[in-house]
């Protein structure tokens, strides 16, 4: 059967704008991130000196194989002191404004797209250092409750003064945020140890579903 020209030039034209609709939705919540974030004056300058000093760097994502992956994100450092070992395996964490409840996290773990991730050598939940965690996060549209892909999506809408629950070998922590920054994956420094505070540091990457930035909480231990 032959198709008419007026048709099949409507056929086209109704392919592409499908095609568009897809791209735009996708991007969309991107671009509104960046635009926020671009705005929100929570979040510091990039090029601002972090005053953690570390060694340490995040890889490009340019530069890893697999992001889901925690030992592709950084470069191990040499002045990173690795805490004692102990037989915990596992604490979860919560954010109750943020209705993010029991997040499972691994100790000395890497695949993200398990758990979140405790980094290691950095200090463990309730230990004086700076206990360092990442997770996955995704598209808003890919967000699942529960899923570790993207159990860290909740966090962008942290808020400084909110309270993170840490239970940790059978005793709980709470934590505060005290700062919330955003940063470029070659430059951020958050492994670096203050052994003189009990510190907490998530860690995501931003705008949400792209590894472009670093997404970073600070948080001190407030019992």
């Amino acid at each position: 059967m032959k198709i008419s020209p007026p048709l099949l030039k409507r056929s086209s034209l109704a392919l592409i704008l499908t095609g568009l609709s897809i791209i735009l939705i996708t991007l969309t919540p991107i671009i509104i991130s960046i635009s926020k974030n671009a705005l929100n004056p929570r979040i510091t300058d990039p090029t601002t000196i972090s005053p953690f000093s570390s060694s340490v760097m995040i890889v490009s994502s340019q530069n890893s194989d697999d992001l889901t992956q925690a030992s592709n994100w950084f470069i191990p450092s040499n002045d990173l002191t690795s805490p004692a070992t102990n037989s915990v395996k596992y604490f979860n964490l919560s954010f109750p404004r943020l209705k993010l409840t029991n997040v499972t996290v691994e100790i000395n773990g890497s695949d993200l797209k398990k758990n979140a991730i405790h980094y290691p050598g950095t200090a463990f939940p309730g230990d004086y250092g700076n206990s360092v965690i990442f997770g996955h996060s995704a598209l808003p549209q890919l967000y699942k409750q529960g899923s570790p892909l993207t159990i860290f999506n909740p966090i962008i809408k942290a808020q400084i003064g909110d309270v993170i629950q840490v239970n940790y070998d059978d005793l709980e922590y709470r934590y505060q945020i005290t700062g919330i920054t955003e940063t470029t994956p070659a430059q951020i420094e958050v492994l670096a140890q203050n052994y003189d505070r009990r510190q907490m540091t998530l860690v995501t990457c931003t705008p949400l579903g792209t590894y472009w930035k670093r997404f970073v909480i600070r948080a001190e231990i407030i019992n």
